[in-house]
């Protein structure tokens, strides 16, 4: 097993929690709950050892009602830090205080174990890698350097695991954690047949790929499954998400027009009776400018001499766009600042939004995070990488660039590559698409197959999301022939990003009694962004989330 009797937890208090097969909940951080789940590595091959994966619960009323196990996204992303940041209250919310919200860390994330890194016991080598070859400070490579660069990536963190555990942190185990999870809490609330008790699990962005492949594998074990934000998860179990970014520019295009509804006292990137077309072109001329001119960084709070590039401000619009109502105000400052010559507005925007790799709870890094993406996504793909030479490679740039004018091209040079020359196979019985293991067999799959789940499947979705477009949702809906998919006509990433008082309907209605919404049902949201705001001369600029630049 990859530890001792008990793990050490550590963010602003130290919390020993023990590691049991038997799932073992200690009270933890005030008002949560934490186990460490002793988990097979391989459930087709219990020989294989043992791993953990942590678990974190905040009960809603008096701790009766129905576990809700959330995951959001990544793949990297961890449950345990999101709950300890509040968002366990927004779920108890949706579940109108009938769910306790229930999250973790999949396998190689945070607290949990496995080590999903290309340096392993050298954590240090990472942190001075990783930037490298993801900041946006980083100068632009050659398509056939990026693919070259990406392909030594590939074989290299392949041949520095050949005798770890790394091969079972996929997908796939990660579902049958949570199947392991909901038998054992099961048996601990005295239910006669624990491994027939329904799940009930919500998912956003990665999180999708996981409730999918839930759903596909256990279809008569769904309680509630919605998945927010979705994936195509045929396209990423094949390898590449093509069609990722085609409503970015979307988003970016509610900016604009957001902005110049709210008007300059609210949108300082706005003028007086500019429109939507204006500010868009506005935006293109400063772009034109920080290609022609770059703005010098040389004061010395700033650490080192650097430049402000398009490749960089683009990488931070491109995060802004996840959170419209909490970010949109930030992207108006600065591009205003921009365009106003204020570099040092520019840089307080970039701080916050956090372009660098800072730790976050229990030290758990940006570049620790973007390692994991790439292994799991890796991991999940099975050597199902479609692209096989740089020429195929320059092809598939070409096409995405054409779909989306702001933003394919750091998409194609980023999350396009991240399966190149990685070949680290899960074991049989955890092989998703094509095999997967059950009750002591394996059965043969062919990609996922159309079914009907034991309680439909809720598929929500923005109109223009950044990173998930609806496609991937309309995609993937297909293969669930009782489920419902609804559509919120917003930009962002997750219906939370812009609040719609109608979804947020649709979902607790769903959560409290299955109940779906009709076909062809869009919500509109209730609060727009910058317009429904306060002045800009009344805000500060606030603390917003971390988002790695290249998850889902």
């Amino acid at each position: 097993m990859d530890t001792l009797s008990s793990i050490l937890w550590t963010n602003e208090q130290k919390i020993r929690v023990p590691v049991s097969a038997a799932l073992d909940w200690v009270p933890c951080y005030d008002k949560f709950y934490c186990a460490n789940l002793e988990v097979p590595l391989d459930y087709g091959n219990q020989s294989a050892g043992t791993t953990y994966v942590a678990f974190i619960r905040q009960n809603a009323a008096n701790g009766t009602g129905q576990d809700l196990l959330f995951n959001p996204g990544g793949p990297g992303g961890s449950g345990i830090n999101l709950i300890l940041e509040g968002f366990g209250d927004q779920i108890i919310a949706l579940g109108g205080g009938k769910y306790n919200a229930v999250s973790f860390d999949p396998r190689g994330v945070n607290n949990s174990g496995i080590a999903l890194t290309c340096f392993p016991g050298h954590p240090e080598l990472r942190e001075a890698y990783w930037p490298t070859v993801t900041s946006p400070l980083i100068p632009d490579l050659s398509l056939r350097a990026a693919y070259s660069q990406a392909i030594a990536q590939g074989q290299f963190c392949t041949k520095a695991n050949e005798n770890t555990t790394a091969k079972y942190g996929g997908t796939s185990a990660v579902v049958q954690d949570l199947v392991q999870f909901t038998n054992l809490q099961a048996a601990l609330d005295g239910v006669a047949e624990p491994n027939k008790t329904q799940i009930y699990y919500y998912g956003v962005s990665y999180g999708t790929v996981i409730g999918h492949t839930l759903a596909a594998l256990y279809p008569d074990r769904v309680g509630r499954i919605i998945v927010d934000s979705n994936v195509n998860s045929e396209d990423y179990y094949n390898g590449v998400t093509i069609n990722s970014v085609e409503t970015t520019d979307d988003d970016l295009g509610w900016f604009f027009g957001l902005c110049a509804e709210a008007g300059p006292q609210k949108c300082p990137f706005a003028t007086s009776n500019s429109s939507s077309s204006d500010l868009k072109a506005r935006f293109d001329a400063l772009l034109v400018d920080l290609v022609e001119a770059p703005p010098i960084v040389s004061d010395l709070q700033a650490s080192i001499p650097q430049i402000i590039t398009k490749k960089r401000v683009l990488s931070t619009v491109f995060q802004i766009l996840y959170n419209p109502a909490t970010e949109y105000p930030l992207l108006a400052y600065g591009l205003s600042s921009l365009v106003n010559k204020n570099v040092t507005g520019w840089l307080e925007i970039e701080a916050v939004v956090g372009a660098a790799s800072d730790p976050g709870p229990f030290n758990y890094t940006s570049s620790a995070e973007g390692e994991v993406l790439d292994f799991v996504t890796g991991i999940d793909a099975a050597g199902r990488y479609p692209i096989q030479n740089v020429e195929q490679y320059i092809q598939v740039t070409k096409e995405i660039e054409a779909g989306d004018v702001y933003f394919g091209k750091e998409y194609a040079e980023q999350n396009v590559l991240i399966n190149a020359g990685f070949k680290i196979h899960p074991p049989a019985s955890q092989l998703f698409p094509d095999r997967h293991y059950e009750e002591s067999t394996l059965t043969t799959l062919s990609g996922f197959q159309k079914i009907n789940t034991s309680t439909p499947v809720l598929f929500v979705n923005n109109a223009a999301d950044p990173i998930t477009p609806l496609s991937g949702a309309k995609h993937m809906f297909q293969y669930f022939g009782n489920s419902a998919l609804l559509v919120q006509n917003s930009p962002g990433h997750s219906f939370t990003s812009v609040k719609s008082e109608c979804t947020l309907a649709y979902v607790a209605a769903y959560l409290a009694n299955a109940t779906l919404p009709s076909a062809g049902t869009v919500c509109e949201i209730s609060t727009r962004p910058l317009v429904d705001g306060e002045v800009a001369a009344k805000r500060s600029v606030a603390h917003v989330a971390r988002r790695s630049r290249r998850s889902y």
